[in-house]
């Protein structure tokens, strides 16, 4: 094996760029979201995350396909205000959602 991911995972991960590039493209050239007004509204009251913009709920919703669920704080830890995740002690960014701390939605 020479250190790349057999063919299937690299044609999964070459897809998966491709979607997120795709949306973003909609999104800040076309100024035309995949996701409506109404839709981001709805997801945002829903989802325990605080989003920064229909992308983040994108990007959001990508994460729980691929990933699953936001992991919880390990021990030393403190949760995140934008989704609950961990953040390490002495740091001000969630590795997970982006957040800083400081920040407001």
């Amino acid at each position: 094996m020479n250190g790349s991911p057999p063919k299937p995972i690299k044609d999964e991960i070459e897809k998966l760029v491709n979607d997120l590039n795709y949306h973003s493209y909609r999104y800040y050239v076309l100024d035309s979201p995949v996701i409506s007004d109404e839709e981001y509204e709805e997801k945002k009251r829903f989802y325990p995350v605080r989003f920064f913009n229909k992308e983040h709920l994108y990007y959001y919703e990508v994460f729980k396909k691929v990933v699953g669920d936001i992991p919880l704080p390990a021990k030393g830890e403190v949760a995140c205000a934008g989704c609950g995740a961990g953040i390490r002690q002495n740091r001000c960014h969630c590795r997970v959602c982006g957040w800083m701390e400081g920040m407001s939605s």
